[in-house]
């Protein structure tokens, strides 16, 4: 059910009704069941031909692709109970024993489904001879970030910086909460669980929540449906074939998709946080004007700030962080960032992608570490600016590619095909091009700081009929039809 979607909008208006009518006590179980029936939007029903007995497993196997429903409660519930148990241990060493099997645990199925045909075909195919896809289950939406999220709590608990909840229903609201439950932003469980513990008054201050959350979703719809999706069509051309292409339409296709996939996922972040706002909940802010970085250190303290965070707090410090020398520190770094690519794909180009991040975020740190730091200092910090784009821009064709074969292709694509004329490319990709302009003279506003100011001192006369020319553009453009979020395949 995507955001930015006619049934998005229909159940989102149904909940709120509910949300405003159904007293505190009972906010969580409509928090659980609504978002439950979110998340089964996805593929809920069987076929009527599914719908007849078999004892074949791997029939029955087939049928869970339409039944993963259920996975973010068993997911829920390993962590609920792995915790109580862990928790009874006497030992210390026991207590750690027992952390590290709960999230064996919860890491499991999320390598089975995502992992296993990739090791299988593309790691040991080569090797023995091995091809196809034996599991070919498809990889259910948002099972990287309900893992991540309550792996975040076990450790937590596991660390004393969080009590251990003996509700079940607390933590079932932490996983399932649906503005984050299907691409983020990555939760800790004091992020959220205290604000569903507490719930406020429902019409408490709710003229001024409605206001600012429907700002942030109106800016995220805006980069998602008028920004994002155009510029979809662009890229995807290029990706998809090879036929015809110039210089100049691989450029649109490489930096297109750069500024396509901050607006797809950084839009529906917002989206996520404006609707989490009308209901009276404060997510965390998972974007701060990325494109601003001065450095590749900078980029990643601002682009999917939950997920920079947590590889820093759960992977990158329990492997040794800073603390064992600064040749161990670059190989932390290395390895972090290898599974960072990793966790967004199984496939060789994210890690290459990760591998590349990895490999810039260490040579940053080794120029600080230096003589040299000095003069590079003394660059502007404009064209460090520069530099970061251009670096971010190209990494991400990789990224992007679905095969090493096409990113190959598209990273040279700008200096083996030919140039093409600009007359012709200006007028066939007229809108495009101001789309990237627009995106450029906004990027300094995109902070959520400057649009609520803009909600609170715009006069009403003013700030509605803004909101509703965005939602007519979003409407215009997109036809009625939403394009998927790139990060729903996560």
């Amino acid at each position: 059910m995507v955001f930015s979607s006619y049934p998005f909008f229909a159940f989102f208006l149904v909940y709120l009704l509910l949300h405003l009518v159904v007293p505190a006590r009972h906010r969580l179980a409509l928090i659980i069941i609504g978002s439950t029936i979110f998340y089964g939007a996805w593929n809920p029903w069987l076929t009527p031909e599914e719908r007849t007995f078999t004892l074949d497993p791997l029939e029955l196997l087939s049928r869970i692709n339409y039944r993963y429903v259920w996975l973010p409660h068993a997911l829920m519930l390993i962590a609920y109970l792995g915790v109580l148990w862990m928790e009874a241990a006497v030992a210390p060493q026991n207590r750690k024993r027992r952390m590290v099997a709960v999230v064996v645990a919860l890491l499991m199925p999320l390598g089975v489904v995502k992992y296993t045909d990739f090791i299988y075909a593309d790691v040991l195919g080569p090797v023995f001879g091995w091809s196809g896809r034996p599991l070919g289950i498809a990889l259910p939406l948002g099972i990287s970030f309900v893992t991540f999220t309550l792996i975040a709590y076990v450790v937590d608990v596991y660390r004393r910086k969080y009590p251990v909840e003996r509700r079940a229903g607390l933590l079932a609201g932490l996983v399932l909460f649906f503005p984050h439950l299907i691409a983020g932003p990555i939760l800790r469980p004091h992020e959220l669980m205290p604000q569903l513990a507490k719930p406020r008054p429902a019409l408490r201050a709710f003229g001024r929540r409605l206001v600012f959350g429907l700002a942030v979703f109106s800016w995220g719809l805006f980069k998602k449906s008028v920004l994002a999706d155009p510029l979809a069509d662009v890229v995807d051309r290029v990706y998809v074939t090879e036929a015809g292409l110039t210089a100049i339409d691989y450029l649109l296709a490489i930096y297109g998709f750069s500024l396509q996939i901050y607006c797809d996922f950084s839009g529906y972040t917002d989206m996520a946080i404006g609707v989490a706002l009308i209901i009276g909940v404060r997510l965390p802010l998972n974007f701060r004007q990325p494109y601003a970085a001065v450095s590749i250190v900078d980029f990643w303290r601002r682009w999917h700030i939950t997920l920079s965070t947590w590889l820093r707090d759960y992977l990158y410090i329990p492997l040794g962080g800073n603390r064992h020398g600064r040749g161990r520190q670059l190989a932390n770094l290395m390895i972090t960032m290898l599974l960072g690519g990793l966790w967004h794909g199984a496939s060789w180009t994210f890690v290459l992608w990760g591998a590349l991040h990895g490999a810039a975020i260490a040579l940053v740190h080794a120029v600080r570490w230096s003589p040299f730091y000095a003069a590079v200092r003394r660059v502007p910090a404009w064209l460090w600016l520069l530099v970061t784009f251009h670096f971010v821009t190209w990494v991400w064709v990789p990224f992007r590619a679905p095969d090493m074969a096409t990113a190959v292709r598209v990273a040279l694509g700008p200096f083996t095909a030919p140039l093409g004329d600009w007359e012709t490319v200006l007028r066939l990709n007229a809108f495009p091009l101001a789309l990237l302009a627009v995106f450029f003279v906004s990027h300094r506003w995109d902070n959520h700081r400057t649009i609520h100011r803009w909600a609170r001192r715009l006069p009403q006369a003013v700030f509605w009929p803004l909101v509703a020319l965005v939602w007519a553009l979003a409407i215009t453009l997109s036809q009625g039809s939403s394009k998927k979020f790139v990060y729903f395949d996560f």
